[in-house]
């Protein structure tokens, strides 16, 4: 077999490769295109649309009307502030407790540490729907309901997080640890000023998880939030249907004013996410 026809073979395999990576593209972007084209329709052109390839096409009495009735009908901005301040807040300290467990846990050697790895992982296979009641009854004896700090504090420290942070830190060189102990960096130090840093697409990775756990979560603030004080983005969403009518324009606005934000946060850090999950193999 001749290099000519070695070649014509690899640019067949390449071109049907980008082809299929293509029609990936199409299968995930797809619901995002028909999210925001629906936000600019009627609530009957939507129904009207929904069972064609029409609904993916922006055409007919396009208008931002459904953007309007959003804001004429709810305080948008209190329920955006609340998730907002709840989940940075999430996402910036919980980010940093996962990274110090799983710093003891990956590089400090000390009694009890398997029983505690073992115990992590034990809790990674228990769904937090099974222990969401037992929560929401420790939080309302501690007297939290309906604070932001109920949004908040139980969210801090995840198992599948720290256990990330504990693969990473397993597979960096004790040395390295090491000389800067014996340079005179304690262990916290030690953390702050070399493990912390050179861990950044691992904590890229976690915080983006935790801003989509977080961000979209609507069981945990239903169950610990009483009034509209404290409610967030997904329980002001369930006001735009019931049993007797379903506002499908609004729904769709609301959800892109929702998504929105997710997206600008993985542009911005989608380069250290690709890199953590090569490098840590994480999935889903």
């Amino acid at each position: 077999m001749n290099s000519s026809t070695l070649s014509a073979r690899k640019r067949v395999s390449l071109s049907l490769m980008y082809v299929l990576y293509a029609l990936v593209g199409v299968v995930f972007a797809g619901p995002l295109l028909y999210l925001f084209v629906a936000s600019f329709k009627s609530d009957l052109q939507i129904v009207a649309d929904m069972s064609s390839i029409k609904g993916f096409i922006p055409y007919g009495d396009l208008s931002f009307q459904n953007y309007k009735n959003i804001f004429a009908r709810m305080d948008f901005f209190k329920y955006f502030m609340n998730s907002t301040i709840s989940t940075l807040l999430v996402v910036l300290f919980g980010t940093i407790i996962n990274a110090m467990i799983g710093y003891a846990l990956g590089l400090l050697d000390f009694r009890g540490k398997s029983l505690i790895v073992a115990a992590i992982i034990g809790l990674m296979i228990i769904p937090s729907e099974a222990v969401i009641i037992n929560r929401m009854l420790v939080a309302a004896d501690l007297h939290m309901l309906n604070t932001m700090s109920v949004l908040v504090i139980p969210a801090l420290a995840y198992p599948a997080y720290v256990f990330l942070f504990y693969n990473h830190f397993k597979g960096m060189p004790k040395e390295l640890l090491q000389a800067a102990i014996i340079d005179g960096s304690g262990y916290i130090r030690s953390f702050w000023s070399i493990m912390l840093p050179l861990s950044r697409p691992v904590m890229a990775t976690v915080a983006i998880m935790t801003f989509i756990r977080r961000w979209g979560d609507l069981i945990w603030p239903t169950l610990v939030t009483r009034d509209d004080t404290y409610r967030t983005l997904p329980q002001a969403m369930k006001s735009l249907y019931s049993d007797a009518y379903v506002y499908w324009g609004e729904i769709f606005a609301f959800g892109s004013m929702v998504t929105i934000p997710t997206l600008i946060i993985f542009l911005i850090f989608q380069k250290q996410f690709i890199q953590s999950v090569a490098s840590s193999g994480v999935k889903g």
